[in-house]
C-alpha cells in the first residue's frame, strides 16, 4: 500500500461530483464550525467547495480519532445517508469554508438517475477504504516517529512551497493536531519535532514549520533511519 493511500487529506477534482452538486446549495462555515455531531440523523451529505472540513469520531471515553480531512472536491456523511443510520462521526471546518449541502433525497435520486456517477461514488468510497485500512495498518506496524514523519511528508506534498530556507508547510497546526490525527499524545510529538529539528531535518522559523532534509524525513517514515 503506497504512502498516498495513508494520507489523511482528501481532495478530489471538482468536475467528477459536477452531476451532483449542480443547482445544490451552499452552506457558508466560520472556522470550528460544525455541520454534524457523531450521532446525527442524516439530512444532506456535502461537497468541499473552498476550505476544509475534518472528520472525527470519538470513543465511549471522549478520546478523539480523526479519519480524514476533506479538502476540495471532496465528498463527506455519505455513508449515513445511503444506510439510513446515525452519522458515526462529525464533521467540523477547519477554516472558513464553503460546502455544497446536497439534501439525502436529491442524492439518492442522482445516483439511482446517473450510472456514472455511481462508479465516481464507488472510486471515492473505495479510496476512502484503503486510506483509512493504510493508516490501520500503519499505527499497527510502525513506531510513531515514523507516523509523524509520514503525515510531515504527506503536508508537504500538499502545502508545500520552495523558500530559500527549505519547504515551507505552509498550513498552520498544533502538535496536538497532529497527535489526534495519528491517535498518539500530543507529548510524543512534541519530543519527535525537538528530534527532527535538532537532527537538522526541521526548521522552526517564525511560526512555521520547513523541512530542510526530506531524504532524511523519507528514511525516518520508512524506518530505514533512526535518530
Amino acid at each position: 500500500m503506497s504512502f498516498a493511500d495513508m494520507s489523511p487529506w482528501l481532495r478530489l477534482d471538482e468536475a467528477l461530483l459536477a452531476p451532483l452538486v449542480k443547482g445544490q446549495p451552499t452552506v457558508h462555515l466560520r472556522r470550528k464550525h460544525p455541520l454534524y455531531y457523531q450521532g446525527d440523523r442524516p439530512s444532506a451529505v456535502y461537497v468541499v467547495k473552498e476550505g476544509r472540513v475534518c472528520v472525527t469520531t470519538y470513543s465511549k471515553t471522549g478520546m478523539e480519532q480523526q479519519l480524514y480531512i476533506a479538502e476540495q472536491g471532496a465528498l463527506f456523511g455519505e455513508r449515513a445517508c445511503i444506510l439510513s443510520i446515525p452519522h458515526f462521526s462529525s464533521a467540523v471546518s477547519i477554516v472558513d469554508s464553503t460546502v455544497y449541502a446536497i439534501s439525502c433525497g436529491v442524492f439518492l435520486e442522482r445516483l439511482e438517475q446517473n450510472p456514472e456517477l455511481n462508479q465516481i461514488l464507488m472510486r471515492i468510497l473505495c479510496r476512502k477504504n484503503s486510506m483509512l485500512i493504510g493508516r490501520l495498518l500503519s499505527q499497527s506496524s510502525t513506531v510513531a516517529l515514523q507516523r509523524i514523519a509520514q503525515t510531515l511528508i504527506d503536508m508537504a506534498q500538499e502545502y508545500g512551497i520552495e523558500t530559500e530556507d527549505g519547504l515551507e508547510i505552509s498550513i498552520r497546526f498544533s502538535h496536538q493536531d497532529v497527535a489526534n490525527l495519528l491517535h498518539t499524545s500530543r507529548v510524543t510529538v512534541t519530543k519527535a519535532f525537538q528530534s527532527m529539528t535538532q537532527a537538522g531535518i526541521l526548521l522552526r522559523k517564525d511560526n512555521r514549520i520547513l523541512v530542510r532534509d526530506r531524504e532524511r524525513l523519507v528514511q525516518l517514515a520508512a524506518g530505514t533511519l533512526s535518530l
